[in-house]
């Protein structure tokens, strides 16, 4: 069954689609008028079919809810230090699709890329790559992601700080005992983070630990990481 995101309306018994989503109902999957979709709102999800379509946004008559199913109980925020472009979208696109509730991106001393002069537009853009991700992955809800933070921005984060660090040996996941479900994974930029934003974070209590004894790109990293945390801590090791 196809899946949208969508507004419901005011008296809350119809649901509007965008006008992307909308052109992908019509003109994409070219639906017909009595196939059920699912489309997810802030109100929770809902089966719907197709009711009218005004040249811009397509209106679904809701039929029944959905109980949510697709969202894990383990809330990871991915703190990810800002990438070059394409490497960018890459993280938060498999990282939207294998869980991560959030996406912070960070600026970090070695951030390859400056996205200073052009914030509200790449926020945007992976605004709608997360969209995309979580469509195609069936979420119950799409990751925000934020503006992006300062390593000083988690010294107060209610939960655990997990970094990934090439430097770090011998500590895994694993290892660790770790009690709660809200978690903040730290992920480096192209060029690694710095010995001092490290001991920051050692400071702030995060654990530093290492991906195994191969090097990986940041953005698999993320992906990676995210996985292996969220099935981790659902019990699925």
């Amino acid at each position: 069954m196809y899946r949208f995101f969508g507004k419901l309306t005011e008296s809350d018994k119809k649901i509007i689609l965008d006008k992307q989503n909308s052109h992908h109902f019509m003109r994409v999957l070219r639906i017909s008028e009595n196939e059920e979709v699912e489309a997810v709102t802030e109100s929770g999800i809902f089966k719907a079919i197709f009711e009218s379509f005004d040249s811009e946004n397509v209106v679904l008559q809701i039929l029944n809810k959905v109980e949510s199913e697709h969202e894990s109980e383990v809330h990871l925020t991915l703190v990810q230090a800002i990438l070059k472009s394409d490497k960018m979208e890459a993280a938060i696109k498999g990282a939207v699709e294998v869980g991560v509730a959030s996406i912070n991106p960070l600026i970090a001393k070695r951030n390859v890329s400056d996205i200073d002069k052009k914030t509200d537009k790449k926020i945007d853009r992976w605004q709608k790559i997360s969209e995309v991700a979580a469509k195609q992955s069936k979420r119950d809800y799409i990751p925000q992601v934020s503006y992006p933070i300062k390593i000083e921005n988690l010294e107060n984060f209610d939960g655990e700080l997990i970094v990934c660090y090439e430097n770090e040996e011998d500590l895994r996941f694993l290892d660790l005992d770790i009690k709660s479900k809200n978690i903040a994974l730290v992920i480096g930029p192209e060029g690694g983070f710095e010995d001092s934003e490290i001991d920051k974070l050692k400071s702030y209590g995060a654990h530093i630990i290492s991906l195994g004894k191969r090097i990986l790109r940041a953005e698999t990293a993320a992906i990676t990481a995210s996985y292996h945390i969220i099935n981790c801590l659902e019990g699925e090791k």
